[in-house]
């Protein structure tokens, strides 16, 4: 890497709490996909390993901030 040259860093797509309530949002807005909806396996298995991904984050998050609260005001 040369000397003035920068790289844009992209964020980690699960690290911007509003983004992630944003795509949940609009998936939820989408509805439930019914059996005579035609959607293929692969486009559903792809969507529910977001939804799981997107749980598993929130979790890691609420319980990264659970270990690390200290204080007075800690629950």
């Amino acid at each position: 890497m040369t000397m003035g040259t920068t790289t844009a860093v992209r964020p980690h797509p699960f690290t911007d709490v509003q983004d992630l309530r944003r795509r949940a949002r609009r998936l939820m807005d989408q509805g439930a996909v019914a059996s005579g909806s035609g959607a293929d396996r692969k486009s559903l298995i792809r969507v529910l390993n977001g939804v799981l991904a997107t749980w598993l984050v929130c979790i890691l998050r609420y319980k990264r901030h659970c270990h690390m609260a200290s204080g007075i005001h800690s629950g």
